[in-house]
């Protein structure tokens, strides 16, 4: 049975997490795991949008923003004009590696929730609830 008031808590934790993000980084969540997914070697737009869950459209504008920033480059095929990949530049591999959420906290129920879930993932369960 789910605990409706653990999920308030969990939503809660995720948009002061995300404030942090945005004081600390300048980023947007959806920014900064674009970035993530991108440094991890995802360079075709159909499968960041496939890998982040976020529509076509709305990963354009998250490229557009980190184009226009400087984070990223979108490069086409020389032998096909339709074919781009997007590639991290100097300062978007300088952001990601310095950031990579050394400086950042998450918030407990987000850090219990992530610990629960790989517990189950990997197919134990926390003895301690």
């Amino acid at each position: 049975m789910i605990d409706l008031c653990s999920v308030r808590k969990i939503q809660t934790a995720r948009r002061r997490f995300e404030v942090q993000l945005k004081t600390t980084t300048g980023l947007t969540l959806n920014d900064a795991l674009c970035l993530c997914s991108i440094s991890k070697g995802i360079r075709e737009p159909g499968a960041l949008s496939r890998e982040l869950e976020l529509s076509p459209s709305r990963l354009t504008r998250i490229l557009d923003a980190l184009e226009g920033r400087g984070m990223i480059e979108r490069k086409t095929s020389d032998e096909d004009r339709r074919n781009v990949t997007v590639e991290l530049t100097p300062e978007g591999t300088r952001l990601i590696q310095s950031y990579q959420c050394s400086e950042l906290e998450l918030p407990p129920e987000l850090v219990f929730t992530q610990e629960k879930a790989i517990l189950e993932f990997n197919g134990t369960e926390s003895r301690e609830e």
